[in-house]
């Protein structure tokens, strides 16, 4: 298994530490947020990973290295940076992300949900992606997704629709099939916008939901400002 995990980002909300430190460097609990979230896929049944790189790209590769753990790390510099979906495609048409499936994380979450059902579900009949989901707590500020009864992704943003499940809140996480890149433009391209709600308008049901409920399904922090990061800090330190 195969994971692409995204670290290409410029990290602008934790400037200055960013201007010369990658923010999947930033240390959570004294070690890397990165190294973190590479053994808990290892843990996972991770064998390989792919790391997108722009912003230091190279001082993240020099901390990293062309291997963790005894498993390979091969890398997907970006220049331009391509965004969340348009990372996908340039791992995969420089031949990086394997066979027909693979694992796609960002590179700034802590996280340990067990990655079993996100993994069936990808293999259910008609799923291009799985995507692993959580309650959206604050859909006026995080964009809510909405399912139908089957949990297959049927509105991005906007109020509830009659008969949905949600707000669900993306994770990051996604466990993917290579038919998923048939739906991703050339060029910078973002996930929710260029991949999910067109998928969303279709109704072409090819997006599972799946959801995770911390702390019962485990732990889950994005870690994407100063703010969550420091939480997600204190919340590991106390339990």
């Amino acid at each position: 298994m195969i994971a692409l995990v995204l670290s290409a980002g410029f990290g602008t909300r934790f400037r200055p530490a960013t201007l010369t430190t990658p923010k999947p460097l930033l240390p959570l609990r004294g070690r890397p947020i990165l190294f973190h979230l590479l053994d808990h896929l290892l843990a996972q049944g991770a064998e390989a990973f792919v790391v997108n790189a722009h912003h230091l790209g190279e001082k993240l590769h020099e901390a990293v290295g062309d291997s963790y753990q005894g498993f390979p790390v091969t890398w997907s510099f970006e220049d331009p940076i391509l965004g969340t979906a348009g990372a996908i495609r340039r791992a995969a048409e420089n031949g990086l992300l394997g066979g027909d499936s693979f694992l796609v994380v960002n590179g700034d979450l802590f996280t340990t949900f067990g990655l079993g059902k996100l993994l069936g579900a990808r293999q259910e009949a008609g799923v291009v992606s799985a995507l692993a989901v959580v309650p959206n707590e604050h859909p006026d500020v995080e964009t809510p997704l909405w399912a139908d009864e089957k949990g297959r992704l049927t509105v991005v943003g906007g109020a509830r629709p009659p008969g949905a499940t949600g707000p669900w809140l993306f994770t990051g996480i996604q466990s993917a099939r290579k038919s998923l890149l048939e739906r991703i433009p050339a060029g910078v391209t973002e996930l929710a916008k260029d991949v999910l709600a067109p998928s969303a308008r279709a109704k072409d049901g090819a997006f599972a939901l799946v959801p995770y409920r911390p702390p019962a399904d485990g732990l889950w922090f994005d870690l994407g400002t100063p703010a969550r990061l420091a939480g997600a800090e204190a919340a590991l330190t106390t339990s």
